[in-house]
């Protein structure tokens, strides 16, 4: 009777909102799906996190990296030890930037999703991969190729009629001709012609894989490429290219079988990795798999390198003080007179102070913010915090840089940290992080550092150099975080040089 009386009272009702009802319904489950992707799963509940709208927000609003850290990571770090989790394309990821623990993460073995590409390859397929191209890197130290390149920019210099020359623009042709020639002996030509076949073909390729669409929507990139003629005619791009790395491993491994390179001290990378693979019992690459590695040598040693070679030149027009110290010690070792002199590989050892300066500006404006991300095979504790099997876990290379309690002022940039018995010296664990650390260290990390310590004092002795009044650039540098956890820069880095008398 009484169920009788509430059908008469609630049914009319019902049917005179069932349009409102459907709105609110769909609300509701809209709502509930927004809360589901909104936040992390429960297994990393108790980590502080940064919310998948903040994550798009930073994607659509065109904000400085720098600006979106002190707002929504940084704060994370005092809230859990250094440890937060936040979204990505892929899914939520526990980012690390705790010093201690990273020391811990990276002496415990871990597994990376499987690729095609060296960095991120796993277990006995990495250790393989690694072993070559260790071996490689251990003997590739190209010091005069990258003094003749950096002659050859100082050249290109000389002849711009440029008030401002982009220094961005520049680099990356210099380290697209360093790692061209001393990655496979192919030189771009990239410093003198800037109209070159292959650098159009190679830049076509590099902006197009950091298109976010395509990342999202991987199939127009794959099944329905041929409705996007730009985007055919980057794979167009891309195959020339592959083809021309065929033809030059096919090349490269005849010459070494045959014993037909000699005893030169400076070798490419390929033909040292096809050495590497006859002096490793039972160890071998095969054409695809060398040609990957290459690829990957490319992703993680052009772009960040120019990047960080420009973020030097930025800080020392900004800190002028600075780039005199730095100068007197470039001339106190290669001199002052008016030729074009490049650093041996002995007198790179000398250049303390230099060395301080690159060391600071890869804490400051590091090449990438975060390390690709490892899969934790087993549940496991760092500090006192749990990570969950099967948890994606990344260095935050960024935070652990900019975190207030590990370096004072971290938005100042001060070389004098890495002074002996500076600040540097006085961290526990790992806190200086640019190349990641332990076993997945960046394999070229000295093939970078090589090239900024040849290049930066032959520019400090040939010119002195200054911001333009009207740099986008006066008060810090505009950086942007792109895909695959790389940085760039918002606007053109133009930097005004004056040759020295």
């Amino acid at each position: 009777m009484i169920f009788e009386v509430i059908q008469e009272i609630i049914q009319p009702w019902l049917e005179s909102n069932v349009r409102t009802l459907i709105v609110l319904g769909i609300a509701l489950a809209f709502y509930a799906l927004i809360q589901r992707y909104n936040r992390p799963p429960s297994t990393l509940a108790h980590l502080p996190y940064v919310s998948f709208f903040s994550f798009l927000k930073y994607g659509f609003k065109d904000e400085l990296y720098d600006t979106y850290a002190k707002e929504k990571l940084l704060p994370l770090l005092k809230a859990n030890g250094g440890f937060f989790t936040s979204p990505t394309i892929q899914g939520w990821v526990v980012r690390l930037a705790d010093p201690v623990a990273i020391k811990q993460f990276t002496l415990k073995q871990g597994k990376t999703h499987v690729s095609k590409g060296h960095v991120q390859r796993s277990g006995a397929d990495w250790k393989r991969h690694r072993k070559i191209a260790n071996l490689a890197f251990q003997r590739s130290m190209p010091v005069q190729l990258f003094g003749d390149l950096a002659k050859r920019m100082l050249r290109s210099m000389e002849k711009t009629e440029e008030d401002a020359i982009d220094v961005n623009d520049l680099f990356r042709r210099f380290t697209l001709d360093a790692i061209g020639c001393g990655g496979f002996g192919f030189d771009f030509h990239a410093i003198e012609d800037k109209e070159s076949k292959w650098v159009e073909y190679y830049e076509s390729v590099m902006q197009g894989m950091a298109s976010p669409f395509y990342i999202v929507f991987p199939s127009f990139d794959t099944k329905y490429v041929h409705w996007f003629s730009k985007r055919e005619q980057l794979h167009d791009n891309l195959s020339k290219l592959m083809e021309n790395m065929d033809e030059i491993i096919e090349k490269k491994r005849k010459l070494v079988y045959e014993n037909v390179q000699g005893e030169s001290k400076e070798k490419d990378l390929l033909t040292l990795m096809i050495e590497s693979e006859l002096k490793s019992e039972g160890e071998s690459l095969s054409n695809e798999e060398l040609r990957s590695n290459l690829c990957i040598f490319f992703l993680a040693g052009h772009d960040t390198t120019a990047n960080t070679l420009a973020a030097i030149i930025y800080e020392l027009a900004k800190n002028k003080e600075i780039q005199e110290k730095a100068r007197k010690e470039a001339i106190r070792i290669l001199g002052d007179g008016p030729e074009d002199i490049a650093p041996t590989a002995e007198q790179l050892k000398e250049l303390d102070y230099i060395n301080m300066i690159i060391k600071e500006t890869l804490r400051r404006h590091p090449p990438a913010y975060l390390t690709t991300d490892r899969v934790v095979q087993n549940d496991l504790v760092l500090g006192d915090v749990h990570i969950p099997k099967g948890s994606d876990l990344c260095l935050d290379i960024y935070s652990l840089h900019h975190n207030a309690d590990i370096w004072s002022n971290p938005f100042e940039f001060n070389p004098e940290r890495f002074a002996p018995g500076g600040e540097a010296d006085s961290q526990r664990g790992i806190a200086w992080a640019p190349f990641s650390s332990g076993g997945r260290m960046c394999v070229g990390m000295n093939f970078s550092l090589t090239e900024q310590r040849v290049l930066i004092p032959m520019l400090l002795k040939k010119y002195t150099w200054s911001l333009p009044n009207d740099s986008p650039h006066q008060h810090e540098l505009q950086k942007r975080g792109i895909a695959w956890g790389l940085v760039t820069f918002k606007d053109k880095v133009k930097i005004e040089f004056k040759k020295r008398n």
